[in-house]
């Protein structure tokens, strides 16, 4: 294997102060904008740059809009008083040999001070020590975020405001500020002249005797000494966003490392269902230091079949955006007791980046082939968390099972599960008894309904089609009586704990009607007048409730519900053809919010020998979503 080296551009060093400087405890100054310079981001071979893109020889690497860096500056009393500030870069030349940065520090006195950058800005901070991120999983790609560089420290006086101000009116303060920057980290460039996989590439797996990558940490004000690595994987996995074939070149970035003499390391290329044979080599004696600011070209011939995976493969259809309401973040699969993932444990959870595949891969399938039950999946969303049941498939060895799943409604009734019942919601027309009453409520669990909590009082359904409520009326004279009819959900269970998004309850539904209007003698009057009438909206009472209760918290109220009067008398009395469509929007839902509907009629007929009237509202599916 060649080994490209590459000597960083480095100034001379300005001599350090010999104890480590301390934070000022001075009150806050006036903040400043000013603007401070870079050489160019140098090559990962000749020169010293700073962050951004490798050209194709991975060699050059070049600024790249979105470039930050974190300033320090320490004053003669060996006080830090500019701590890590936030440059962003705004201005390069066509060059890319300058660069500007610009950002707000407070106000400095007349001093001479210590300068001290590293770039990018670092996640964690120590004074002057900056650690860094570096991945076991990555890419392919090169990532500037993880190209950590340090910067020559300068001495210098204070940046300022002043008149000499850029083209932004920013003070420009590259006369006493411009830094030259030297790589930390190393890179792999990986070349595949050959690939006898039989497939294209998805991964390449490389695992070295030592850790490479885990949290890298610089020390800010000295650019030659060692990053020191915690953490971390002695297994790099590069994971292509796209599959990779002969011809191809890909990235690695790691933390530098010395390997031992006859230490190895081990490279492993793997695709959608196969993995290819396993090599290892061990670096010649010149080779074994992987060097920061240092480039190693690899080229790996893919070696032909080791072995076929058994793969399971995960199929999410729908993310949430068009039932749930909102795209969900993760789901996790959770095996029952017996089963196992390949890495022992009974649950993964994928990060979910849209609709697609979601693939698990074993090398070596420890648990029954034959399909079992007790299987979960749970997706978890900003405002919701859901989790079903399902089934594994038979799974085929060496091959691959697929297992679809789609994101649910919030809440979903379509009543497909029904039996056929009636309570209080077809009482005999014609007579003239008042003795109806609002009726006990039912739980519909027990009529098929396939989730626990849903209830209604004066209700029937028909197998396997829909719901409706029946508001009876009996009036005469001397004595009117309308008993409303109402139908509650289930809560809104799935909304996490504390969550109140607003929720959009979308249904379908239609009305109907049989009235009659007596006269003298018990002779026929007509259907008497009025419609069948609706209202809507939710509560977050538990258990059953009456039907005349009141809605406590109305959002439609008395919507006339079409095919509901004139003179037939006999309307719409069938479960079938529900093809209205209303929705409405509950501000803020909890998980013990439930949806509510309610039908009673507008009729005042009241002869003195009686009317009877059934108005019904059949509803079919009933869809709750967050609302956007």
């Amino acid at each position: 294997m060649m080994k490209r080296w590459t000597t960083l551009l480095l100034l001379p060093l300005l001599a350090a102060c010999s104890k480590a400087p301390e934070a000022a405890t001075d009150p806050a100054a006036q903040t400043i904008e000013v603007a401070i310079g870079s050489g160019p981001r140098l090559d990962i071979t000749t020169q010293s740059a700073t962050r951004t893109t490798l050209d194709e020889e991975g060699t050059q690497v070049k600024w790249q809009t979105g470039d930050q860096l974190a300033l320090w500056a320490v004053n003669s009393a060996s006080q830090r008083v500019i701590e890590a500030a936030t440059f962003r870069l705004y201005h390069y030349n066509a060059s890319y040999n300058s660069a500007s940065f610009r950002g707000s520090i407070p106000a400095l006195d007349e001093d001479t001070y210590s300068y001290y950058a590293v770039s990018p800005v670092p996640a964690a901070t120590d004074g002057l020590q900056a650690s860094y991120d570096i991945p076991a999983v990555q890419d392919g790609t090169f990532h500037g975020e993880w190209d950590v560089m340090v910067a020559k420290p300068v001495t210098g006086e204070a940046l300022r405001e002043h008149d000499r101000k850029d083209a932004n009116g920013i003070s420009d303060n590259s006369d006493i500020v411009n830094l030259q920057f030297v790589h930390k980290i190393h890179v792999l460039k990986i070349t595949l002249p050959k690939n006898d996989l039989g497939e294209p590439i998805t991964e390449i797996e490389l695992t070295f005797p030592t850790t490479v990558t885990g949290r890298l940490t610089v020390d800010a004000s000295n650019p030659e000494a060692d990053a020191t690595l915690s953490g971390g994987s002695k297994t790099l996995t590069l994971r292509f966003a796209e599959p990779k074939d002969a011809g191809d070149v890909v990235y690695a970035m790691i933390a530098p490392v010395t390997l031992d003499e006859g230490q190895q390391i081990s490279i492993l290329a793997i695709g959608e269902s196969s993995e290819s044979e396993s090599r290892t080599f061990a670096p010649a004696s010149a080779d074994r230091t992987f060097a920061a600011g240092h480039t190693t070209p690899i080229n790996y011939n893919v070696p032909g079949l080791g072995r076929m995976f058994t793969r399971l493969n995960f199929r999410l259809d729908e993310a949430g955006a068009n039932t749930l309401g909102e795209e969900i973040d993760t789901f996790t699969v959770t095996a029952p007791e017996g089963w196992v993932f390949e890495d022992g444990t009974r649950s993964r959870t994928f990060d979910v980046t849209g609709t697609g595949d979601y693939l698990i891969r074993f090398r070596e399938y420890p648990n029954q082939t034959e399909a079992l039950g007790g299987f979960q999946v749970t997706f978890d969303s900003e405002n919701a968390l859901i989790t079903q049941e399902f089934t594994m498939p038979a799974v085929a060895v060496n091959g691959l099972t697929r297992i679809n799943f789609s994101v649910p409604w919030l809440l979903y009734e379509d009543f497909s599960g029904v039996t056929t019942n009636s309570d209080y919601d077809n009482p005999a027309v014609g007579g003239m008894t008042i003795a109806n009453g609002d009726g006990t409520a039912i739980d519909l669990t027990t009529w098929g309904v396939k989730t626990p909590g849903w209830t209604a009082a004066r209700v029937g359904t028909e197998a396997g089609k829909a719901i409706r409520i029946c508001a009876r009326v009996e009036n005469q004279s001397f004595a009117s009586n309308t008993y409303n009819a109402r139908l509650d959900s289930a809560p809104f269970s799935y909304l996490k704990e504390g969550k109140t998004p607003k929720v959009k309850v979308t249904f379908n539904y239609k009305g109907g009607r049989w009235s009659v209007e007596r006269k003298l003698l018990g002779g026929d009057a007509g259907p008497g007048n009025g419609d069948a009438i609706y209202s809507c909206g939710y509560t977050t009472e538990q258990g059953w409730q009456p039907g005349s209760t009141a809605i406590p918290f109305l959002l439609r109220n008395n919507v006339v519900i079409p095919g509901t009067s004139g003179d037939d008398r006999n309307q719409n009395q069938n479960y079938d053809n529900i093809s209205y469509e209303d929705s409405f929007v509950i501000p803020a839902a909890g998980n013990t919010t439930r949806a509510s509907w309610m039908v009673s009629s507008t009729t005042d007929t009241a002869p003195a020998w009686g009317f009877n009237g059934n108005y019904w509202l059949y509803l079919d599916n009933i869809r709750v979503s967050i609302a956007q």
